[in-house]
């Protein structure tokens, strides 16, 4: 009998819920936002040798533009900025500001000066921002111009080969904190990019070899055929030989795009593009980015295509394809022997591809391509098996 009754004043308040969700409907006008799936923004890239001269036909493309910033660091400016303030100067109301170099720098304190600087130079929305550097410039500055005013217009000028091929096509902003790399900012596109292979003439080699490991993780994931040109052209590459090299620039940036266009901000596929990442973003983290992103990411390779070996995903055939083409520009496995494997692994539990306390890891299963279920790339790896892979390498 206490069970009917029960059921019964749960029927009726059932009923009553429903009763009150029609007269709220009457009494409320309901309006939906219907957001494009996919925006039809589309932007130009630049690639040429000498090509810093079209800069002032890609700004006239833009739109209005009241005034032009270039922000750059301290060591490009001195570099480079005078004279594009100078030619820039002729149409355009035209200042610089800089901050210091290196990584520690894309920091929200120096994102705070950059934007104390602008409200001074009173900086409108039609204000364009130019960021003319590397990574950590073109991080900083596309992140400042994605949230000042709620967004303003940002050409990326890359000056290394890592910007090249990393930071400046995608729309992927952001800053450092003491909780791991790239934690805080922004999809926000640029209006354009310009590259110029003049700029990396002044580059140690050391910095191209930077670069071009973000040219090889690509084509390791995506393009078997250019693993192999990279593998039977590397001293030319790294001799900036230009026809080569603009040929690997221009199918790396060609692929990125490709999957920019598909998977804007990183739900999926994108995420491809982070193979090697997950353990390279543990290096710089343990070693203060005394590593170079692009080193550290070579050896997050080594380390997560051995996770792909033991797996099964491939033969040990595929992953000496790897670390041979990786060791042509020194970078090899003897480098993690000074770390503790344990302290990479805690590392890695902060990256941002990790869900429901798992690390996820970016698996190829061939050279040139990735294990992928449904535009999913990042899988899940146990810790033991992380583990198991470092130490392999060290030899342990």
């Amino acid at each position: 009998m206490i069970k009917l009754i029960s059921d019964w004043i749960n029927q009726v308040k059932s009923w009553v819920y429903f009763l009150n969700l029609l007269v709220l409907q009457k009494m409320l006008n309901q309006i939906n936002v219907r957001l494009p799936a996919q925006s039809a923004y589309s932007y130009p890239i630049v690639l040429g040798n000498g090509c810093i001269t079209q800069l002032n036909e890609l700004i006239g493309r833009v739109g209005k533009v009241s005034k032009i910033l270039i922000i750059s660091d301290e060591e490009v400016a001195k570099l480079y900025a005078d004279k594009l303030v100078q030619d820039l100067s002729l149409s355009y109301p035209t200042h610089l500001i800089t901050f210091p170099s290196g990584e520690k720098n894309k920091s929200a304190e120096n994102k705070a000066k950059i934007e104390e600087q602008m409200f001074k130079l009173q900086c409108d929305r039609h204000t364009l921002c130019i960021a003319l550097g590397g990574g950590v410039v073109g991080d900083l500055v596309g992140f400042t111009a994605a949230t000042y005013m709620r967004g303003i217009r940002v050409i990326q000028v890359p000056t290394t080969l890592l910007s090249m091929l990393d930071s400046s096509v995608g729309g992927k902003t952001a800053i450092n904190t003491s909780y791991g790399k790239n934690i805080i900012g922004a999809f926000w596109q640029p209006s354009a990019v310009l590259m110029d292979i003049n700029f990396l003439q002044s580059l140690p080699q050391e910095q191209i070899i930077n670069g071009l490991v973000e040219a090889i993780k690509i084509f390791l994931t995506f393009d078997k055929a250019y693993v192999e040109k990279c593998t039977n052209n590397i001293e030319n590459i790294i001799a900036l030989e230009h026809d080569v090299l603009i040929d690997i620039i221009n199918r790396a940036v060609s692929l990125k795009a490709y999957v920019v266009e598909v998977d804007e901000k990183e739900q999926n596929l994108r995420m491809g593009l982070n193979f090697g990442h997950t353990v390279g973003h543990a290096l710089e983290k343990i070693t203060n980015f005394a590593v170079l992103h692009g080193y550290a990411v070579g050896y997050g390779i080594l380390v997560e295509a051995k996770i792909a070996e033991l797996l099964g995903l491939i033969n040990q055939e595929d992953y000496q394809v790897i670390e041979n083409l990786l060791a042509k520009i020194n970078i090899v496995k003897d480098y993690l022997k000074q770390f503790n494997s344990q302290d990479i692994v805690v590392a890695m539990r902060g990256d941002k591809k990790n869900s429901n306390q798992e690390i996820k890891v970016v698996l190829i299963n061939g050279i040139g391509t990735m294990k992928n279920i449904g535009n999913q790339v990042a899988f899940p790896v146990a810790e033991n098996m992380i583990l198991q892979a470092i130490d392999c390498l060290k030899g342990e």
